[in-house]
């Protein structure tokens, strides 16, 4: 069928809770109880495996106080109680919004992660809206044209990048930025009690670095993605009927290739539990320099909460993500 004024022949859709044949709400729920499940699971594995490693917090605050201190340290941290009871324990405080305390200070554990998921969050949101404005439209317009000297240079970076660890990253980034041009601070901690808010220039090596990370993941599939788009039938009857190259991205290729793209969105936000290893490196106080700090001290509840949050949000970001990507199950193109 021709292009010309009409829309090309869509694939019939899903039906059923999983595909575009089931209502918003009852799609909603379905995701929610998917989500709320595998995030359940996935606590169920954590919890066993801060209890899998050496030693625990009672043994650590004990120090040399020999067998007889760490019982009692274990009594008194509810070390004692039996796996089951305590996982479900912390299971009955998340549901009702108590996630414990922690084992040593004794003090809230959402006290004390909020801080540092606040700062791991504007670190996030200054990421994605870099990748949205920046890194995206680039990774478009070379997918638009694979074959360019530009696209395919910037292809090869993009690789190099992914293929250096992210700490690597960060120290080579540190060294040019703060070592030898001076431009910012060696670490990014606000300190004297200050928080990154009240000092944002220890937000931009976090920023940059997990940018540089996250752009060359993205920038390579979104190439990708829109370069296969861009070979498509109806892509190419576009042009063939004489169709501009900017009206063919925007109404053609674009469109079609957003439900991807919101996927790789989705995917940024949950590779952002890999790149922990960044805030460590910069000294930055985000979630990932606390939960080295946690599995250290074996704080276990400090450990799960932050484990929790991480989870959400990836179960968020992928629903959302499927959400928009609803509207695009069929391909539509008009001329």
């Amino acid at each position: 069928m021709s292009l010309t004024g009409s829309r090309v022949s869509p694939a019939e859709p899903r039906t059923g809770l999983a595909g575009t044949g089931a209502g918003l709400p009852a799609w909603l729920m379905w995701r929610a109880a998917r989500g709320l499940l595998l995030c359940l699971l996935g606590s169920a594995v954590l919890f066993l495996l801060v209890q899998a490693l050496p030693g625990d917090a009672a043994s650590l605050a004990a120090g040399s106080g020999g067998p007889e201190a760490v019982a009692r340290m274990r009594e008194r941290m509810g070390l004692d109680v039996p796996l089951p009871r305590r996982y479900l324990s912390w299971l009955g405080g998340v549901l009702t919004g108590d996630f414990g305390t922690t084992l040593n200070a004794g003090v809230p554990v959402w006290r004390a992660v909020a801080t540092p998921l606040m700062a791991t969050f504007t670190v996030m949101a200054i990421v994605l809206l870099a990748l949205a404005l920046v890194t995206l439209p680039a990774a478009v317009a070379a997918g638009a044209r694979p074959r360019a000297r530009a696209s395919r240079g910037a292809a090869a970076a993009a690789l190099g990048v992914v293929a250096v660890p992210e700490f690597v990253t960060a120290i080579v980034a540190s060294a040019i930025l703060c070592h030898w041009l001076g431009w910012l601070p060696v670490l990014s901690t606000p300190g004297g009690g200050q928080t990154a808010w009240e000092r944002p220039i220890v937000l931009a090596m976090p920023s940059l670095c997990l940018w540089i990370v996250c752009s060359a993941f993205l920038f390579r599939r979104a190439r990708a993605l829109i370069a296969a788009h861009s070979r498509a039938a109806y892509v190419v009857e576009a042009e063939l009927a004489g169709m501009p190259r900017r009206r063919v991205l925007l109404a053609h290729l674009l469109p079609s290739a957003a439900y991807g793209i919101g996927q790789l969105f989705a995917q940024t936000v949950y590779l952002r539990g890999g790149t922990v290893v960044i805030e460590v490196v910069v000294s930055y106080p985000g979630l990932g320099y606390t939960l080295v700090t946690a599995v250290t001290d074996r704080e276990a509840p400090t450990v799960m909460a932050i484990g929790a949050v991480l989870m959400l949000a990836a179960a968020v970001a992928f629903t959302l993500a499927d959400l928009a990507g609803r509207r695009n199950q069929r391909v539509v193109a008009v001329v």
